[in-house]
């Protein structure tokens, strides 16, 4: 069916629906089958226990449930379910996450946007962020923040990324086995042990893949501890996480191997088998405390700990990295006769060291630099809330320190050695909702962010310090409604203007080198919609309609880069239009069959827009059966994964350079028509 059709049926149909949460660590009251009641669903971002529909600000949730509906999909497939969100995905190791087009431009890593596991943060020193590692079976929860928040977690310029884990399973011990094409195995196993006031999880996550293209094996196992204690005022979790991953890099491709032979890899990395090899840690301990009289705290202490070797054409990177850090946040309610008002204050204090050395690619006893940085920051925050029956008034400030220092270990050039500190950057926001009804609320927002510069960023090709680079900085302006109406239909809609000024641009001056400079402002305006019907709702049958989707026509405002004028230009990386379709259906609340589109409009490719890699759709269907009987419970599932074996590429390199008379490699190609199947069993302790 011709694009233009079969997305025009599908926006037909709506979409998607609230999940569970958790607030304080109790689970939160489910809602009836025949309802859909939002005030019962509770965000961390802007206040720990605050209702969704209450909440100004935009944010999506996407839960457990459907988070393990597809087997074999990892967590791009979940966020790329959720509007202003767009997680590319090259291979299972490369990935680049961009919200509202923040970060599409990065060349290769998710950067500008800032994510927590619980309260330990997944993001670097340099801004950069690693999901796709993560064991999707310890997730309960994902909250998106879109935007800058001036809150809880700092004032990151795209958004920010909360997972939080699923608490409610009950004990026992848990089994899943999965196969997919091209040899992808996946397996898990671990046990639950829960009471009243503690909880203990042990899992192992075991996976590894042949991959679709040519030099794309992957092997990666994952050990996790997940602990709670908690009585009548304090709760205290631990979270233990172990990564042990090899992954093979295939690489981009020019455009004429890309659509003749999009199996194979890029000639010189396949030439060189490259790869990346790495082990982390990661460790954090949090403790919530009610103290009484409307006054309650967290405090948390993390830290991580990566070790990577990665093989290159250019070079052999040998790199550790370890951060440590804590979090502390303490509120204090005052009830005054009809308003509630709520204050906060907190900190986040994060030191890191990173270490790398770069050896000739073909010796490894040959060095070619050896570097060392010590990167810190601290986040201080505030914020008041103002609370009556119907009415919600919010206001915020986050005042950011950044400082890198660069040590340079490899003098024979002259020592590079160097410090930069920003300046600090306030950032406000002003935020207020308003509810016609128990169901339906509306709100407004206008907050501040910033992004700070990366490593490559703050250098110059030369490895002197870049004593100009300045944090890119934005403004969003947001209205927006959530709710429901009636039983049957939930709704989220927000448009939304922002302008990013001091913009960064990695300026690409060879095969493996960047510098970074600030070119000028771009403008994000956009809307963006989240729709669930339930349709059907029987005792023997239930069906409903889900939709996703956002239009966003970013453009550079003024971007000047060297005697090119960019100006008006659409942005590179991030599409005007996307959206995705689900149509979910059970019976007996035993079989369920799940068909899922996702529409990706054309992309810019070069900040000249002479070249734009083409429209994408992609369909998913999957059928699962769930019984269950005394202490056991089976499921097991199939799906047919890009149904229509549509070729399109599925990560892209921006303003990707030519050397030595090549042609640029854009393209990262997407999986062709392909299957998997998984089976799980549980034995629960009765």
């Amino acid at each position: 069916m011709p694009t233009g059709l079969l997305g025009a049926a599908m926006l037909v149909m709506t979409a998607w629906g609230p999940l569970p949460a958790q607030t304080n660590g109790r689970q939160a009251n489910k809602a009836p089958a025949d309802s859909i009641q939002l005030t019962e669903i509770r965000v961390q971002a802007f206040h720990y226990g605050q209702r969704l529909t209450e909440t100004p600000g935009a944010i999506s949730l996407i839960g457990n449930e459907e988070i393990s509906a597809v087997p074999s999909q990892q967590i791009d497939h979940v966020l790329n379910q959720l509007p202003g969100v767009d997680m590319q995905s090259g291979s299972l190791n490369t990935n680049r996450l961009s919200i509202r087009g923040v970060g599409s431009r990065s060349p290769y890593a998710s950067n500008k946007v800032r994510a927590y596991f619980e309260s330990i943060p997944l993001t670097n020193g340099s801004g950069e962020t690693t999901l796709e590692d993560l064991d999707l079976s310890l997730i309960g929860l994902v909250e998106v923040v879109k935007g800058p928040s001036s809150g809880y977690y700092g004032s990151g310029l795209g958004g920010t990324i909360l997972i939080r884990t699923d608490d409610r399973q009950n004990s026992g011990f848990y089994t899943e086995g999965s196969l997919a094409s091209y040899n992808r195995q996946n397996y898990r196993a671990g046990i639950r042990l829960k009471e009243t006031s503690w909880s203990h999880a042990f899992f192992i996550d075991r996976l590894q893949a042949d991959g679709y293209r040519e030099n794309n094996e992957t092997e990666r196992s994952n050990f996790s501890y997940l602990g709670t204690f908690r009585n009548e005022d304090h709760r205290f979790k631990l979270i233990l996480l172990q990564t042990d991953l090899k992954a093979f890099i295939p690489s981009s491709l020019d455009w004429d191997t890309f659509h003749d032979n999009p199996r194979a890899a890029a000639a010189n990395w396949a030439a060189i088998k490259g790869y990346e090899d790495y082990q982390k840690q990661l460790a954090g301990l949090s403790v919530q405390s009610n103290w009484h009289h409307g006054l309650n705290s967290t405090i948390s202490l993390f830290g991580q700990r990566k070790a990577q070797e990665e093989q290159r054409p250019f070079n052999f990177l040998e790199e550790d990295n370890h951060y440590q850090g804590f979090r502390a946040i303490i509120e204090k309610e005052y009830p005054l006769n009809a308003v509630l008002l709520t204050t906060s204050l907190g900190n986040e204090s994060f030191w890191e060291n990173y270490n790398w050395h770069t050896f000739e690619a073909t010796d490894h006893r040959r060095i070619l630099s050896d570097n060392k940085e010590k990167r810190s920051y601290a986040n201080f925050f505030a914020q008041i809330l103002l609370k009556t029956e119907t009415l919600r008034l919010s206001g915020g400030i986050n005042l950011n320190t950044t400082n890198y220092r660069y040590g340079d270990q490899q003098t024979n050039d002259g020592d590079q050695s160097a410090s930069h500190r920003f300046n600090p950057v306030v950032s406000p926001r002003l935020a207020a909702s308003y509810s016609v009804s128990p169901a339906v609320a509306f709100y407004a927002t206008m907050s501040h962010g910033f992004s700070p510069p990366s490593l490559e960023e703050t250098l110059l090709p030369d490895g002197e310090r870049n004593p100009d680079i300045q944090p890119e900085t934005g403004w969003n302006y947001e209205l927006g409604s959530r709710g429901t109406i009636g039983t049957s239909l939930y709704y989220d809609l927000s448009v939304y203007y922002m302008k990013i000024e001091n913009l960064l641009v990695a300026r690409r001056t060879a095969e493996d080198a960047y510098m970074g400079i600030n070119a000028g402002t771009s403008e994000h305006p956009g809307i963006e919609l989240r729709l669930n019907y339930r349709w059907i709702n029987q005792p023997t049958i239930s069906s409903k309609f889900q939709f996703s989707g956002s239009y966003s026509p970013y453009r550079f405002k003024n971007f000047v880069d060297d005697t090119n004028d960019y100006s008006g230009n659409d942005l590179t990386g991030s599409p005007k239009e996307r959206f995705s379709v689900a149509l979910d259906s059970s019976w007996l609340q035993k079989l369920r069959l799940l068909i899922q589109y996702r529409y990706t409009g054309a992309i810019p490719l070069r900040d000249d827009n002479r070249i734009y890699a083409d429209a994408w759709q992609v369909v998913h269907v999957t059928a699962s059966y769930k019984k269950s009987w005394k202490q056991f419970e089976l499921n097991c599932s199939a799906s047919a994964l890009n149904l229509l074996d549509e070729k399109y590429a599925s990560m892209l390199l921006i303003n990707a350079s030519s050397f030595g008379g090549q042609q640029p490699r854009y393209y990262y190609p997407a999986m062709p028509r392909s299957f998997a199947a998984r089976i799980s069993l549980k034995y629960l302790f009765r």
